[in-house]
């Protein structure tokens, strides 16, 4: 059964070419873009934040880093990070003609690194977070650094650069200068010269997310209003009434999708400005629904019309007639109430994104449209390409969004969510097939438990030459090519279907695409064939042993002869840390010869899991007929040697097997594409099981009649159903952190 299992994997198919989707140099593993920008040359700038190799204290959680890619993304030019002894992170970033960068956000740090003479060198409210501004030179070197403080908790969200140079920012909270609007200090716009050492412009009222000015200096803001839970209100002044929308709902949107939720918060509810260049208000409204809605794109075209682009919970979030989709999308179950001990509240309708082109005097829709597939995806950036055509980026969990015809293997679930790219008409009736960002999941299982809570990360930008640049999660960055195509959709990992951007030698890994091999799914006699010119995949120029082959998958083991020969360098490689896959078939009527660098790990650890836990709608959690367990339920033999599940549990405190992928290189050594032998073999390392578990690992073994990328762990029960918790090899953890054996 296991065997089979190894060689079939799963099929899937496609019938046509996807985009061409290519990941460049990565950031340090850690980082987590939240803006991003590019020059005129088309060199890539980001900012967001990075969690921090030596933490300074243990509320070090996170840093701030500035980052420049160069325009080919081959190489990172510079990664400059700085932080205090508390967390921060950057929200936004503006760049000047010259190379230097500016980047703004916020900080907990009273050790902030600011500079000598610097318009606020003291952090002025402790136990509370405040803004800060910084720049760098075009080499990267911090020139200077300042708090922006407030009287109350400040945070700085966007920021713009004005014609002369000035400094416009905007945030929540407050800034602590003289101010004449007379309206409370809950959001704020700061102006500040091009020295940045003086205040040209404050305005309280007004402010927070996002901001852009024209070419006439009016200053654009989309953001938005949330009542404080125990508070006032907190919101803009009274709205004209000739505003599209001129009061908004208070409702809680309580977030859902973890063991116990959080406390209950009121939604946040998307509100538009527009003031003229001495702080005017010419016009604002909402555009919202009952369920709020987060901006996380905005554009100005040449005739003051403003284009939106977001997520919202609002299944009556306002869209017009005639645009590309006018219904509510996101219409998938919500979770189950409760699972054991822990209780999972029900947070707001499941999270969609939006698309709003709002008319120049900001009294009515051009038109608005729902973006989304029936699961939960959500816009975190947009640009408007030099043809009027808007280009959409975010995270995607749903299967049935408006994709490229890719195999399922390479589409978003409730269990891996992808980033992805969309182009969508300038008249917001149309949307070309969504681009995902393969190989680089943005989260897996537990960790997409809380997704409709997660409001960053995709950041996009243009480049000149139309092609789509984002960044994400983990230090992936990439760009999309919406003119080129690519036979290779993704590769798997078969133990739990997870996307790869690199490989371990000895993996066990599936590559989906289109008219890769034969027409006819092959097996091959004795389980495995040996890749030749004809057809077959190949790793720095050695073949690869293929299980299986169709046209729209080969299943194939990384050749062992990969493995690190130094750190960081890669046997054979032209590149360190890297290694050449190339594709190759002449067998079908179009041949195909294609190349993917992939990262090399020594070991990427991963429990094969079950079908309840593969198909679970349920992130984070395992389903099997009418129970739910918390965690990912393991391919797993009873001690008698039967298939565990809910309806043939495992007795408690007795043994049990689960398979393991992504080993690597162990003792004694395995040959690449040969069958176990029995008797099975003790391998070293072996697994261990976490903690909290009373499991005890009894033997990791080679699997006898199976190819020698498999593994298989016998283990003793605690007398619990979590039988791994935090499971690793060698110090490596393995993929799913939280692993489950049905129990009686």
């Amino acid at each position: 059964m296991v065997r089979e299992l190894i060689i079939l994997f799963s099929a899937a198919s496609i019938p046509a070419l996807a985009g061409n989707v290519k990941l460049l140099s990565s950031l340090p593993s850690g980082a987590v873009s939240r803006a991003i920008e590019i020059d005129a040359a088309g060199n890539i700038y980001l900012t967001g934040s990075l969690t921090p190799r030596n933490p300074k204290d243990s509320q070090d959680t996170s840093d701030i880093f500035v980052a420049k890619v160069s325009a080919d993304g081959s190489k990172v030019l510079y990664f400059t990070s700085l932080g205090g002894s508390f967390a921060e992170a950057g929200a936004a970033i503006a760049v000047t003609s010259d190379g230097s960068a500016y980047v703004t956000g916020s900080t907990g740090s009273s050790d902030f690194p600011v500079t000598a003479g610097a318009f606020e060198t003291t952090f002025d409210l402790a136990g509370a977070s405040q803004g800060f501004l910084v720049k760098v030179n075009p080499a990267g070197a911090v020139v200077y650094a300042t708090y922006i403080n407030g009287k109350t908790c400040t945070t700085l969200t966007g920021m713009a650069l004005g014609i002369a140079g000035e400094v416009f920012l905007t945030g929540l909270g407050g800034p602590d200068f003289s101010y004449s609007s007379g309206q409370p200090a809950q959001s704020f716009i700061l102006k500040l010269d091009a020295g940045l050492s003086k205040v040209l412009l404050s305005i309280y009222g007004y402010g927070g997310g996002l901001m852009a000015l024209d070419s006439q200096g009016n200053i654009y803001l989309a953001g938005n209003a949330q009542p404080v839970t125990g508070g006032p209100v907190y919101t803009l002044p009274a709205l004209p009434s000739k505003a599209f929308q001129s009061t908004h709902t208070a409702e809680i949107c309580t977030e859902g999708g973890g063991p116990g939720g959080s406390f209950a918060q009121f939604c946040t509810y998307q509100f538009i400005v527009k003031l003229d260049p001495t702080g005017k208000l010419l016009w604002d409204m909402y555009v919202t629904g009952t369920y709020g809605a987060i901006p996380g794109g905005m554009a100005v075209d040449s005739a003051g019309n403003v284009i939106v682009a977001g997520t919202t919970n609002s299944d009556d979030y306002p869209v017009t007639p005639r645009a590309f989709q006018t219904a509510y999308p996101a219409a998938a179950p919500q979770l189950v109430p409760q699972v054991g001990p822990f209780n999972y509240y029900m947070g707001p309708p499941n999270a969609t994104g939006y698309v709003t082109k709002v008319n120049a005097t900001g009294t009515d829709l051009i038109w608005s449209t729902y973006f989304g597939g029936s699961f939960q995806d959500q816009i975190t950036g947009m640009a408007v390409s030099p043809a009027g055509d808007i280009v959409l980026s975010g995270r995607a969990g749903s299967s049935d969004l408006v994709l490229a015809d890719i195999p399922d293997a390479c589409r978003p679930s409730a269990n891996q969510v992808l980033g992805f790219v969309a182009r969508m008409s300038a008249d917001g009736a149309s949307v070309g097939a969504t681009q995902l960002v393969e190989g680089v999941p943005d989260c897996l299982y537990l960790s997409c438990s809380n997704l409709s809570g997660y409001q960053s990360g995709w950041p996009l930008a243009l480049r000149p030459d139309g092609t789509a640049v984002l960044a994400g999660a983990n230090g992936s960055v990439a760009s999309i090519d919406f003119s080129a195509g690519s036979r290779i959709g993704c590769l798997a990992d078969p133990a739990d279907n997870a996307q790869l951007s690199s490989v371990t030698p000895g993996q066990l890994i599936a590559i989906y695409g289109v008219d890769l091999g034969p027409a006819i799914p092959s097996v091959p006699s004795g389980g495995v064939a040996q890749s030749t010119d004809t057809f077959g995949v190949f790793f720095n120029g050695i073949p690869a042993p293929i299980l299986y082959s169709s046209a729209q998958q080969i299943n194939i083991q990384v050749p062992y002869e990969i493995a690190v020969a130094a750190p960081g360098t890669v046997s054979g490689s032209s590149s360190p840390g890297t290694v050449q896959m190339r594709v190759v078939s002449n067998q079908i009527p179009n041949p195909v010869s294609e190349t993917r660098t992939l990262g090399v790990a020594d070991r990427q650890p991963a429990i094969f899991l079950s079908q309840t836990a593969l198909t679970s709608p349920y992130p984070g959690l395992s389903v099997c007929g009418g129970a739910t367990a918390f965690g990912q339920a393991a391919l797993a033999l009873n001690e008698d040697g039967t298939v565990n599940d809910c309806a043939n549990p495992a007795i408690a405190g007795s043994k049990v097997t689960v398979f393991l992928n992504g080993y690597g290189a162990v003792t004694p050594p395995l040959g690449t594409g040969a069958i176990a032998p029995s008797p099975a073999v003790a391998l070293t390392p072996s697994l261990t099981p976490g903690l909290f578990t009373g499991t005890t690992v009894v033997a990791t073994t080679s699997v006898p009649g199976s190819i020698t990328g498999l593994a298989q762990v016998k283990l003793q029960g605690g007398g619990q159903s979590v039988l791994l918790n935090g499971a690793a090899l060698a110090g490596t953890a393995s993929r799913e952190r939280v692993i489950v054996i049905w129990t009686r």
